[in-house]
């Protein structure tokens, strides 16, 4: 999550689409809230 975090949310805008090998496509705007809840999940 550390990495995630450091290479991809600190470093791309919030337009920065991704494309998923599940679940649907989407952009880092729309995930960066979730970002707390994942890390306490221990994701």
């Amino acid at each position: 999550m550390t990495d995630l975090e450091g290479k991809v949310f600190d470093r791309l805008p919030d337009e920065t689409w991704f494309y998923p090998g599940h679940g649907k496509d989407s952009t880092l705007g729309e995930e960066r809230p979730h970002l707390v809840e994942w890390r306490e999940r221990g994701w």
